[in-house]
């Protein structure tokens, strides 16, 4: 029976073997079992780079925002912060920093983060591999693209010294250091990403024709083009083109020696008006910048806190509306409209350098009442071709206690020099002498008038001159001493009559307030984020070089130089803006 069921099994097992029918079936499962193998494995890769993406794309995002310049958290934290925000496990990312810097500024950064870890498997791991490695890396740089310069130099009176180690003056060692400076900074820079203004300073800074008339300045004269600040101006680095700024009266400085109250034309313009002591806003030209620092000369006396106020004012953005027009008109280069940045704008680095051998000196401004409007000081011509002589109106007789004993100045007094042996009494009018009313030498009729000169009954033409006019063809000092002081018939008087009137007409402002004035405003474009570069040459005043210092950003942007040494401060200077230049 056993013998009958085994051979039934054999024939059945051979007929199947022999049979096609189950064929399909068996491929079908090898089929089967290689898709389930595979699927698999495309799922474990599936899986393997959807992890490593989304890690990618969560690291790119997390490195740039840690290179960010204005990022104050480390770039570790960064990274790890984005990371864990986008529910990835962070451990295990290596996180690398480099930076570059300015003293302690930052001006540029470079992040690199990566990982090398294993993702677990599903179905490599029938093949014994229990996890795929995933390498990522990310990089990212942020870098000062843009750069804005102002280069304040002090072209005073004393720059034209001897420098202290003999090297030659001082004005001449600033001026080869400057076009270096410039030359380094501009070379192979692109085109329209570094900007240089040159503003030099010594009284005063001369804005300059085209640039002033873009601001809203009062308009007594076009003589030259200075402003007069106030304390409050010092408070902020803007310049408003739509808030009124005072023009500087044009005037001379000069001493109360005698040499001046005997020459009208005698002492130094407190707004230089020569050639190249202009500013030049916003070039990056070196050859224009050059040339500007090639004009330059030593003369007058020094206001540092207005060379800075004028260096930062075209570093503010309040700047940008004069900047386009003259960018429009073509005397900036296109390329700056838009400029001034704002502070703190990204890739945007803002530079002020200030220069100077000394330290801040009184300062002179005209008050008001003798800065516009008519003065009391005629201009009579002949028609002779004498003159012109000028004379000041007086309403005094005889009978008044004037302190001119028993002489008046009835209708006008006389210039000096005198125009005759007789100077005190150069008018003569028969008609006129006589009518005291009205004054009718002191009137509209006076321009028409011919007085006549006593000596030769030459006539002459009057003209009442603005005290505009008057400041541009005498000093105050010889106004003050000639046009008043003489007016005593006692000598003695002369000196205290002519200081007394001098100080109704300037006022002083003093080294000491010009100091903080500095202060002032350096302390605001530190907070601004400009980075301030000081340098005292041959500077002897204990004072000056700690506000210098003060002013800086830091102790590695002051130079305490003597002579030549300027040279080694400019390229220094150079050399740390020029790390940051785009190169084509």
């Amino acid at each position: 029976m056993r013998n009958k069921t085994a051979f039934r099994q054999a024939n059945q097992f051979s007929k199947f073997k022999k049979s096609e029918d189950g064929g399909i079936l068996i491929l079908s499962l090898f089929l089967f079992v290689g898709m389930m193998i595979f699927g698999g494995l495309a799922v474990d890769l599936a899986n393997h780079e959807r992890t490593r993406t989304t890690f990618q794309t969560h690291l790119d995002n997390a490195v740039l925002a840690a290179a960010s310049l204005s990022q104050d958290l480390s770039a570790e934290d960064v990274v790890y912060s984005y990371l864990s925000s986008a529910g990835l496990d962070p451990s295990g990312v290596n996180v690398d920093t480099s930076t570059e810097k300015i003293g302690g500024i930052v001006v540029g950064r470079t992040v690199n983060a990566s990982m090398n870890r294993g993702i677990n498997t599903y179905f490599f791991r029938f093949f014994d591999y229990d996890t795929l490695d995933m390498t990522i890396a990310s990089q990212a740089t942020e870098r000062v693209e843009d750069i804005e310069i102002s280069l304040v130099l002090d072209v005073s009176g004393s720059m034209n010294n001897y420098a202290s180690d003999r090297s030659g003056r001082k004005i001449y060692s600033l001026k080869r250091a400057a076009k270096d400076f410039v030359e380094e900074v501009l070379s192979e820079a692109e085109e329209g990403r570094v900007s240089i203004s040159i503003v030099p300073y010594a009284h005063k800074v001369n804005v300059g024709r085209d640039l002033l008339r873009q601001y809203n300045a009062t308009n007594e004269h076009d003589y030259s083009h200075c402003v007069d600040f106030e304390a409050e101006d010092f408070q902020s680095l803007a310049i408003d083109p739509d808030v009124q700024i005072q023009t500087t009266g044009h005037f001379r400085i000069s001493s109360a020696s005698n040499s001046y109250y005997n020459s009208p034309t005698r002492g130094t313009w407190v707004c230089r008006n020569d050639t190249g002591f202009a500013i030049t806003p916003l070039s990056s030209s070196a050859f224009e910048l050059k040339r500007q620092i090639d004009n330059l000369w030593a003369g007058g006396t020094t206001s540092i806190e207005v060379g800075a106020k004028w260096g930062l004012a075209l570093l503010d953005p309040s700047a940008q509306r004069p900047i386009a027009a003259l960018a429009s008109e073509g005397i900036v280069n296109p390329a700056f409209r838009g400029r001034p940045h704002p502070h703190n704008a990204e890739n945007n680095m803002k530079v002020l350098v200030i220069m100077t051998d000394g330290e801040n000196t009184t300062e002179q401004q005209l008050r008001p009442e003798y800065a516009s409007g008519n003065s009391d000081l005629i201009q009579f011509t002949s028609n002779g071709g004498k003159g012109p002589y000028y004379n000041v109106v007086s309403r005094e007789t005889a009978n008044q206690n004037d302190g001119d004993r028993d002489l008046s100045e009835r209708y006008f007094y006389a210039s000096y020099p005198p125009v005759t042996n007789n100077w005190y009494w150069p008018w003569y009018s028969s008609d006129k002498e006589g009518n005291s009313s009205g004054d009718p030498f002191w009137n509209d009729n006076l321009l028409d008038s011919n007085p006549q000169f006593a000596s030769d009954r030459d006539p002459y033409v009057g003209k009442n001159l603005t005290w505009a006019e008057v400041w541009y063809r005498m000093s105050p000092h010889y106004y003050a001493y000639n046009m008043r002081g003489r007016q005593m018939n006692d000598t003695g008087e002369w000196h205290h009559v002519a200081k007394d009137q001098w100080n109704q007409m300037v006022k002083k402002v003093g080294s000491g307030v010009k100091d903080n004035r500095l202060k002032s405003i350096c302390g605001v474009a530190q907070r601004a984020g400009i980075v301030i570069y000081t340098i005292g040459m041959d500077v002897r005043y204990s004072n000056s070089l700690e506000i210098l210092k003060e002013c800086a950003s830091t102790e590695a942007h002051y130079f305490d130089v003597k002579g030549m040494e300027i040279q080694s401060a400019f390229e220094m200077i150079a050399a740390s803006i020029s790390m940051l230049r785009l190169t084509k």
